[in-house]
């Protein structure tokens, strides 16, 4: 897929994920208020802040389609990770004052709630939530979008709450008509307990590798793959050595390679030099719009990377 069209389809799939949320949104802060149900407030809530993530995302998306600019000379990836930090937080803000609100409510007595159009209300959005999850899941095992992937993971926040609300709900439906009512207004906030204790690790999976990203903690993976990369390099062209830096900010990779050579090395010019980058570039892989690749030539220790051991003088 040309990077140009997934962009396009990328921005496509956030501006319809963030319309189709706000239905999400309206429809569960109405029903939560009119039901008197804490649990599908928290739902309507939480798709209010996924709204306003994805009007970030939507804006992300387009900077980092734009590469480069005056101010921003090495791109604006590092926008994506801080959109999802903030998504994860708000996220993670809200399920835990939900948690104390369901606790304060169950050791207050229960809260009644109109069970009837709470359950009509959960088994719409419960379906809807969940085609559409596995809608654009499908469509991203092709397109392989950061944004779209962790912005599809509120489709499946919202669908897991959803179906947990039609569940508890048909309980409580069923010891209204079974002569249980009194138990029947614990439910609620049950529910809402449960629900934000299982959404509090959805939002920490957006956060920790966000992190990771905005510190700049290598990635593992991609490290352990230059290196081998490199250590075949180093046997076709007998380099003295090399010293590699990763970084990933979304689906971007940084990628720095510092290669001393000896100083009687016998490929010495330029157009020399830039076919091994390209030979280095071809076995590295991945689309060129998403990868930044620097590749530097040295006879001498101190041009390598700062954290090269200079305890040994340059040999000839």
């Amino acid at each position: 897929m040309l990077i140009q069209d997934k962009h396009a389809v990328e921005q496509r799939l956030l501006i319809q994920s963030a319309i189709l949320m706000s239905f999400v949104a309206i429809g569960g802060t109405m029903m939560g208020v009119f039901s008197g149900s804490s649990a599908i407030l928290l739902d309507g809530v939480v798709s209010f802040i996924a709204v306003i993530i994805k009007v970030m995302m939507i804006i992300t998306s387009r900077l980092v389609s734009n590469e480069t600019s005056k101010r921003f000379q090495f791109g604006y990836w590092q926008f994506e990770p801080l959109v999802l930090i903030a998504e994860g937080s708000f996220t993670l803000l809200i399920v835990s004052y939900a948690f104390l609100s369901g606790l304060t409510d169950l050791l207050g007595g229960g809260r009644a709630v109109h069970v009837g159009p709470a359950i009509i209300y959960a088994t719409i959005f419960t379906i809807a939530d969940t085609c559409y999850y596995f809608y654009v899941h499908q469509i991203n095992k092709k397109l392989q979008s950061n944004l779209v992937k962790f912005d599809n993971i509120s489709w499946s926040i919202d669908a897991m709450l959803e179906a947990g609300i039609l569940v508890s709900f048909l309980v409580a439906f069923g010891l209204e008509h079974f002569g249980y009512a009194e138990w029947a207004v614990y439910v609620d906030p049950i529910v809402l307990i449960i629900l934000s204790l299982q959404m509090m690790p959805s939002a920490l999976k957006i956060i920790i590798p966000s992190v990771k990203q905005i510190m700049g903690v290598a990635p593992l993976k991609l490290h352990n793959r230059i290196q081998f990369i490199m250590d075949s390099f180093m046997e076709k062209y007998k380099f003295k050595d090399y010293v590699t830096s990763v970084q990933a900010y979304g689906n971007v990779k940084m990628i720095e390679i510092d290669i001393l050579i000896p100083k009687n090395f016998p490929k010495q010019t330029i157009v020399e030099l830039d076919e091994i980058r390209n030979e280095i570039d071809l076995a590295i892989g991945g689309d060129p719009a998403e990868k930044w690749v620097t590749i530097t030539f040295t006879a001498t220790k101190k041009w390598m990377a700062k954290d090269y051991l200079l305890d040994e003088e340059d040999e000839d």
